[in-house]
């Protein structure tokens, strides 16, 4: 199965399946997530504060904390965790601790990696 290439913080890059990812998307509250924390998304007000992680992107990011999304998808704040971990694991889902709030965003690089894959198929 296709894999793809992740770069991860120091640096190197890991291989990420295909197959893995898929598994990751055919849940609809993860779907729901990701659209939610599309820059596009009207829902997605917050600015991720800056930090060296995240620097070199040349516009700002957005994204929400697990208290906003558990307000936009209705569900418990346990179940929005969950999915926010396995969307993080799979390295579809960034995050950005300030202060007592982690801020979640999606990678759009692995999310563009990811797309290339399915239309290659």
């Amino acid at each position: 199965m296709a894999e793809l290439q992740q770069s991860t913080e120091s640096g190197f890059f890991v291989s990420i399946k295909l197959e893995n990812l898929l598994k990751v998307l055919a849940d609809p509250v993860r779907l729901q997530i990701l659209r939610i924390l599309s820059n596009d998304s009207s829902l997605c007000c917050r600015l991720v504060p800056m930090v060296p992680k995240i620097e070199f992107r040349s516009e700002p990011q957005y994204g929400l904390c697990v208290q906003d999304l558990v307000a936009h998808l209705d569900i418990p704040q346990s179940t929005v965790s969950h999915h926010l971990a396995v969307l993080r694991n799979s390295g579809l889902v960034c995050s950005v601790k300030q202060g007592v709030c982690v801020y979640y965003y999606r990678d759009e690089q692995v999310l563009k990696a990811l797309k290339d894959a399915i239309i290659s198929l």
